[in-house]
């Protein structure tokens, strides 16, 4: 079983390596990688949406929804168990 909780967690496997090594790449702001916009089309049709957008992380993908949602120097509110809070404050982890 390959463990995806995480980047530091997961460790490629050879045949993973290989592939990556392989995979025809372009730069993906100017969307020209051909497996970003694929991935991005695969899980847009997946889930019925026009489209989707690939990130780096899960923080980052956090941080773009509540900025879809917020302003700059806007709060929001959310339990003391949300990960968001727990995990990606700055400090939350060392609470």
């Amino acid at each position: 079983m390959i463990d995806l909780r995480s980047d530091t967690v997961t460790q490629p496997t050879a045949a993973m390596r290989l592939a990556m090594s392989r995979a025809e790449v372009g730069d993906d702001v100017y969307g020209d990688d051909p497996s970003v916009n694929h991935l991005q089309e695969m899980a847009a049709d997946m889930f019925g949406f026009e489209s989707a957008l690939f990130t780096c992380s899960g923080t980052q993908a956090n941080l773009l929804a509540l900025m879809a949602h917020c302003e700059r120097g806007d709060e929001y509110l959310c339990g003391q168990q949300a990960h968001n809070y727990k995990f990606e404050g700055g400090r939350g982890c060392f609470r």
